[in-house]
């Protein structure tokens, strides 16, 4: 198994995952033309300029491909070259200082002798590869065309459009996009869905819509909290423990001991309460569903909705503390600052999971991380109703959970 990837292998595993779907995803240029782009943007992000990192963004497309998208006339601006600069690390790294907006790029073009050229800059109206952390819809429109985001020494994001396809950190690939939960954790173990939805007093039987918004939404708080942990630089531990159990897990002597105990009903703008007032909505305007709720402009949705990005941030303010935030899986607060008292947990091996539905793993021995990411190991083993989610300081993120007897754990790489 290859552990470290370099040009060609990206510029495979790039044409492999790239999105076939017509129109709507333009095809990528030749494989040693992907490659030659890719060696050039990663020996740039090798570079320091002014001794700053390099950062940028990139976009390959030419004048025409860009104009052909301009929905108006002031959807955006592009600046050419004359004439136009060779596609080099040296000449990203002198123009990484114009384009390490979101909203701005470099564009290269493939030339008639099939050499790489930089023409010119694209600055947007929006924050191109930002628009896909929100579920709402946005009236930007992302140019369809390959994008590069340059985020430092060996770390680059492939997008086509606004839909991340590919990054690569610390000589890996992911795949998975951003923050996406491991399928496990979606199958009736990730939150007690059917409380959640019978507490909304719904006047028919509980459909499989409305179960998917209690997942979906339950994901886009986690989601929003662990965004805001990451740029913290902080890192932090969030675990999920069944309702049932918080009496005997947080007992005195018990395995999770809090410093900050929260009691039921004081935990601010409660997500329970959020996600049944929404429930509610939906069903008054005559449809209970994620789709619905995306998409929905009411003012009540919207207020409801902006409530849940305050949580979000009371829960990644809450990670702060030194300890873990423990949270049941209807995402109520129940405790900050933990310590995980699980020093006694004999646990030698953990396993990776090498796709998102964790039957493919990799045996990796338990020390290989730090001290939170060895503290969810154990609670994982020893409670295996338990969830947890490491972040670390670089923003690298692991979901950990129990399965058989094997602690399995999900790599996300740093956004």
């Amino acid at each position: 198994m290859a552990t470290h990837y370099y040009p060609s292998d990206l510029a495979a595993a790039l044409q492999q995952r790239w999105p076939h779907d017509g129109a709507a995803s333009p095809p990528l240029p030749a494989q040693e033309v992907l490659t030659q782009l890719i060696s050039t943007l990663y020996q740039a992000s090798m570079l320091q300029e002014e001794g700053r990192a390099v950062e940028c963004h990139v976009i390959f497309a030419s004048a025409d491909q860009l104009e052909a998208q301009a929905v108006t006339p002031t959807g955006f601006h592009l600046v050419s070259f004359t004439p136009p600069r060779a596609c080099n690390e040296q000449e990203i790294r002198r123009l990484s200082p114009a384009v390490q907006r979101q909203s701005s790029l470099l564009a290269v073009r493939l030339t008639a002798d099939n050499s790489l050229m930089l023409w010119g800059m694209l600055f947007t109206h929006h924050e191109w590869d930002r628009l896909a952390e929100s579920p709402r819809s946005s009236p930007a429109s992302p140019p369809l065309a390959l994008m590069v985001h340059v985020r430092g020494p060996g770390n680059l994001v492939f997008y086509c459009g606004n839909t991340r396809v590919l990054t690569l950190q610390h000589g890996r690939i992911d795949g998975h996009g951003f923050v996406q939960f491991p399928s496990a954790w979606g199958e009736g173990r990730f939150n007690e869905n059917g409380h959640l939805l019978q507490q909304a007093q719904l006047p028919t039987l509980v459909t499989p819509m409305e179960e998917e918004l209690v997942v979906l939404l339950s994901h886009h708080l986690q989601r929003q909290a662990l965004v805001r942990m990451r740029a913290s630089g902080h890192g932090g531990l969030v675990l999920l423990v069944p309702t049932d159990k918080v009496a005997y897990l947080m007992a005195s002597g018990s395995i999770l001991q809090p410093k900050y105990k929260v009691e039921p009903g004081n935990a601010g703008p409660r997500y329970r309460t959020l996600l049944v007032a929404v429930v509610r909505r939906l069903g008054e305007l005559g449809e209970v569903s994620w789709a619905h709720y995306c998409r929905s402009q009411d003012a009540t949705l919207l207020a409801l909705d902006a409530e849940v990005t305050y949580f979000a941030d009371l829960l990644a303010d809450m990670t702060a503390v030194d300890g873990a935030l423990v949270l049941t899986k209807q995402l109520q607060v129940v405790g900050f600052g933990v310590e995980i008292k699980a020093s006694q947990t004999a646990i030698s091996n953990v396993y990776r999971a090498l796709d998102m539905e964790g039957r493919t793993l990799q045996t990796v021995p338990a020390d290989h991380g730090g001290t939170r990411h060895r503290a969810a190991y154990r609670l994982c083993l020893a409670e295996p109703e338990c969830l947890a989610i490491v972040v670390s300081q670089d923003g690298g993120m692991q979901f950990v959970h129990q399965d058989a007897g094997k602690v399995i754990f999900w790599d996300q790489l740093s956004s």
